[in-house]
């Protein structure tokens, strides 16, 4: 197995050798041209893909966060035994994720900015900070 520092090495190695190609996939996306290279070489596909996504990961201020958003969704492609099923379950990552906000945003709202209930994926402690403010929720 490789540890984590030795994944890390091994994808800021490839995006430094990354084509003019890669480079103009990273700035503007091509469904057409991923998908003819999907079709032709998967296995460059593949590098390609996931060279992409590291830089993307890497260059952003929720690094540990992305990451382990990543792992997860690698884990859900895993465990798919087809393109469809990865897809669902994904889908429903993401769905599952957005109720969680909005759940959040309504007993927010509703509770009159008192109290939050922890999301039921991701419970933390934090210390609310009350804010003076002009406006009222509507009831």
């Amino acid at each position: 197995m490789f540890s984590t520092a030795q994944i890390e090495v091994d994808f800021k190695f490839k995006l430094k050798s990354l084509t003019t190609f890669e480079l103009e996939l990273m700035d503007k996306f091509d469904f057409d041209s991923w998908a003819k290279l999907a079709r032709a070489a998967p296995d460059d596909f593949e590098q390609r893909r996931r060279a992409v996504i590291e830089s993307q990961i890497s260059s952003s201020d929720n690094v540990r966060r992305l990451r382990g958003l990543q792992c997860l969704i690698n884990m859900e492609r895993m465990r798919a035994r087809t393109p469809l099923k990865c897809c669902l379950r994904l889908s429903t990552l993401m769905w599952d994720a957005f109720v969680d906000l909005n759940n959040s945003l309504n007993a927010f709202v509703e509770n009159g900015y008192e109290t939050i209930s922890a999301s039921s994926h991701s419970a933390r402690i934090a210390k609310i900070i009350h804010l003076a403010t002009k406006y009222k929720p509507h009831k």
